[in-house]
């Protein structure tokens, strides 16, 4: 029998997602000629008013504008987390875990290019009372060794501690952010087994694990195409967790030509129907099987937790989907050129 809260959550969760943007909203952002238009569509005739109050459109700086789209998810998550009293608030620590690495992973990619200064403007306010270090510190890094004393405390000292470089070395990014993906699904899955029962937990370990296979066939596509690399290291840049065996990662990383491991991998399960639809970027497979699972089961699924999950991943390409017209509005780019990088 599902609960008030469960139907709490459920009802709550659809009427925010009959908030979406939708096709008409899409073409007319694609039509904007600059990011004040943009920002002023967004203020005046989406769901993003609340998080855009305040703001003066005219001169608002591309940065600020995604950072307060970005508040938007967490404002929602918050408001189902009361709902789900079964699995909300530890899902919680999963957004903010996942909101962390983005954070690191920026961070250091300026620090490789002697930019780290610059990345104090890409922090929304929201995240410096939930963060489990000191973001703002971030500001002043000059050095791994600098960065490392920042994180200290936090659990993200010990996974990153073994990738301190020497003097005059950049950092290995890929393997970085190998680690941190490694610990935001050891995270996911610990709530998922911890918190979530029966059909539920079932759907949720499905989902994650057909993400995470997909995202690493994706990565080895990649490491095949543009890079000369090793075997062993190919291997070990790939997520830990997923249903892919070992030997069938190493099937596909030893495949003899690229043709060869397209073919083999069209013929796996998931390949069938993931990687057979005539998609014209790769990278997007991951992201449009989130997209296609998550609007399924938000309008079907009765398991709150579920629901959740769904509605926030689908709001987390809304944003994505968003953030890549500005940066298309911003270049000036075709609007088909624009819409051929959305999720929709």
């Amino acid at each position: 029998m599902i609960s008030y809260a469960s139907n709490a959550v459920l009802s709550k969760a659809r009427a925010l997602y009959g908030k979406r943007i939708k096709e008409k909203h899409y073409s007319d952002l694609l039509a904007c000629k600059s990011v004040p238009d943009i920002a002023s569509y967004l203020k005046r005739k989406t769901s993003y008013a609340d998080v855009l109050s305040g703001l003066n459109e005219n001169s608002v700086h591309r940065a600020e504008l995604e950072n307060r789209l970005k508040m938007k998810l967490f404002i929602d998550f918050e408001t189902l987390g009361r709902y789900d009293i079964s699995a909300g608030e530890h899902f919680f620590d999963y957004i903010i875990t996942r909101a962390e690495i983005e954070h690191i992973m920026h961070s250091l990619m300026l620090l490789n290019a002697g930019e780290s200064g610059e990345y104090i403007y890409t922090i929304p306010e929201f995240f410096y009372n939930h963060a489990k270090f000191e973001l703002k510190a971030l500001k002043y890094i000059k050095s791994y060794d600098e960065f490392l004393n920042v994180i200290k405390k936090s659990k993200y000292y010990k996974i990153l501690l073994p990738f301190k470089n020497k003097k005059g070395e950049i950092l290995d990014l890929t393997a970085i952010e190998t680690a941190l993906y490694n610990h935001l699904y050891q995270v996911a899955f610990d709530v998922i087994n911890k918190y979530v029962k029966g059909s539920a937990k079932k759907e949720l370990t499905d989902f994650f694990n057909l993400y995470i296979d997909l995202t690493n066939l994706v990565r080895i596509v990649r490491m095949r195409k543009f890079y000369d690399l090793d075997k062993e290291y190919m291997f070990s840049m790939l997520v830990s967790y997923g249903t892919l065996s070992k030997d069938q990662l190493y099937g596909f990383i030893n495949s003899p030509s690229d043709k060869q491991m397209m073919t083999d991998m069209k013929k796996t399960k998931m390949g069938k129907k993931w990687f057979s639809r005539g998609l014209d970027v790769i990278d997007k497979v991951p992201l449009n099987m989130r997209y296609n699972k998550c609007k399924h089961s938000i309008r079907f699924s009765l398991s709150p937790p579920v629901v959740l999950m769904s509605y926030i991943f689908l709001k987390e390409i809304e944003i994505l989907n968003i953030t890549n017209i500005i940066e298309g509005v911003k270049y000036r780019m075709s609007p088909e050129d624009i819409r051929k990088m959305l999720i929709i």
